[in-house]
């Protein structure tokens, strides 16, 4: 007769849960991908405006008086060195904090990289002259979302991309006055 000592019983008892685990982290893989670098959500959009270059220049940076196109609720700008501004702003329902280093190339794009916050990543508006004096206004976000559940991403994307456009279409008003 086999005698059974109490560290058998314990890894016996260790055995079900340790499954569970494993199954659970399969799953887990097999719906959201491997755990690697985070994967960049894109969100595009565009628009004709009835403005000049130099109005919608004008407009977009005048960051520190206007921040109703640029889809935060305060900025407080801490650096300027040329054409690169550093600034601390609040985004979002709950005022997160977050930072943003912004490139202007003038009359062309500006670029901002989010560098802390919920939600990092950069976003890139570009100006291409049209005739007629108006102008496309270009905006590309490459957001990182690894900090947000799978099951809200979509939620996010949604929200993120309708606060763009809506960005859009209040630059679009202003810019056309």
């Amino acid at each position: 007769m086999t005698k059974i000592t109490n560290s058998q019983v314990a890894s016996k008892k260790m055995l079900l849960p340790a499954i569970i685990i494993g199954v659970a982290m399969i799953v887990s893989i097999t719906i959201n991908g491997a755990p690697t670098a985070a994967a960049l959500e894109q969100i595009h959009s565009s628009r004709d405006v009835s403005a000049s270059i130099d109005r919608l220049w004008n407009t977009i940076t005048n960051l520190g008086n206007d921040t109703a196109w640029n889809q935060v609720d305060t900025m407080k700008i801490t650096k300027k060195t040329g054409n690169i501004i550093e600034a601390d702003t609040t985004v979002g329902p709950q005022n997160a904090k977050s930072h943003e280093i912004i490139m202007l190339h003038p009359k062309q794009s500006v670029v901002t990289n989010v560098t802390q916050g919920p939600i990092t990543g950069s976003r890139v508006v570009t100006l291409s002259p049209l005739p007629e004096n108006k102008t496309k206004i270009d905006v590309l976000w490459s957001i990182d979302m690894s900090g947000i559940p799978f099951f809200a991403k979509g939620f996010a994307k949604d929200g993120f991309t309708k606060a763009t456009e809506g960005a859009l279409n209040r630059l679009t008003q202003v810019a056309g006055q």
